[in-house]
């Protein structure tokens, strides 16, 4: 450097250099959630599937936490069709895991509770799948445990509040679309029906 030249600064990577790096970033972390999620879940479904299937563990599971639910209840939880879901309801009450009753309050709905046994089998499934994950996560210590977790909490909080909004202004939308074209409708109807004015005159 020449003396007395001023000195240079960095020169930082443009925006969409920038923009390419997070980019690719991304990819690279999510390449790697996918790879986990599905070694992991292979590896589960090995202990578990000698004696229970992930969709009935999963049953067992929702209806641990809320007893009772309706079959509509339990197909938006669950996110599977109403008819996949009675063919698993049909089956697991066979075995004697759960048992359909008639609502109290409406006896044309059906509510799907736990039975003993069903509460049985859960809880022995549960212990098997706690172990398996602990193997998952063994190469991690605690405290990565923990900075994982918030890290993956901040990506699912940040998810919901971009759909939140999306979510509350698609019906709203689509009633303020749906609004003038059955004004004008109506107001064509009206028209064919009401006679022009001459028309009444001279009759």
């Amino acid at each position: 450097m020449r003396r007395g030249a001023p000195a240079r600064r960095p020169v930082s990577p443009p925006a969409k250099a920038e923009d390419t790096l997070r980019e690719q970033a991304s990819i690279r972390a999510w390449v790697r959630i996918l790879a986990v999620h599905k070694r992991a879940l292979a590896a589960i479904r090995l202990d578990l599937e000698h004696e229970m299937t992930m969709p009935r563990f999963d049953l067992l599971a929702n209806l641990t936490r809320t007893d009772g639910q309706t079959l509509a209840a339990l197909s938006r939880t669950m996110l599977v069709t109403a008819g996949n879901l009675t063919g698993l309801v049909d089956r697991a009450a066979r075995d004697g895991l759960v048992e359909r009753r008639a609502d109290p309050n409406d006896r044309r709905a059906w509510r799907v509770h736990l039975t003993a046994k069903g509460q049985r089998a859960f809880r022995d499934a549960e212990r098997r799948h706690a172990a398996r994950i602990a193997k998952v996560f063994a190469a991690l210590a605690p405290a990565e445990l923990t900075t994982l977790t918030r890290l993956l909490s901040k990506l699912r909080d940040t998810e919901r509040a971009a759909a939140a909004p999306a979510a509350r202004g698609t019906a709203p939308a689509r009633a303020r679309l749906a609004r003038p074209a059955r004004s004008a409708t109506i107001t064509r109807e009206r028209r064919r029906k009401t006679p022009p004015d001459d028309e009444e005159t001279n009759g």
